[in-house]
């Protein structure tokens, strides 16, 4: 019985740090293009997340885009940000959209949302 419950206490224990993927969703507060060599791309959602890096428009992939992706990508940010759009973007290896800000995320999809 003791090797029972030394077992089920582990799987309890890991399933609770076990990262998944989150999507965000959220009109875009702040979207940023940084003036450098690779051209880094920062967003902020309402609700999370606050001033992410998401890609960059020139170099090698970041973060799992690459640029003509991440190029893609900006265009729809901009585009929600100017409509008031809400867009939902996924965040591989997170639990929540409460991420740190200024941090790389390795990141799945841009889609938006019609409000």
């Amino acid at each position: 019985m003791r090797k029972f419950l030394v077992v089920i206490a582990s799987i309890f224990f890991y399933a609770q740090t076990v990262k998944a993927d989150v999507d965000c969703s959220g009109k875009v507060q702040h979207l940023s293009l940084a003036l450098t060599t690779t051209g880094v791309v920062t967003v902020a959602l309402e609700g999370g997340p606050t001033m992410v890096y998401l890609c960059a428009i020139d170099g090698p992939v970041y973060n799992g885009v690459s640029p003509e992706v991440c190029k893609a990508m900006y265009s729809t940010l901009m585009a929600a940000k100017l409509s008031g759009k809400k867009v939902l973007i996924r965040f591989y290896g997170q639990n929540s959209c409460a991420l740190p800000g200024w941090t790389n995320y390795p990141v799945g999809w841009t889609q938006v949302l019609a409000d």
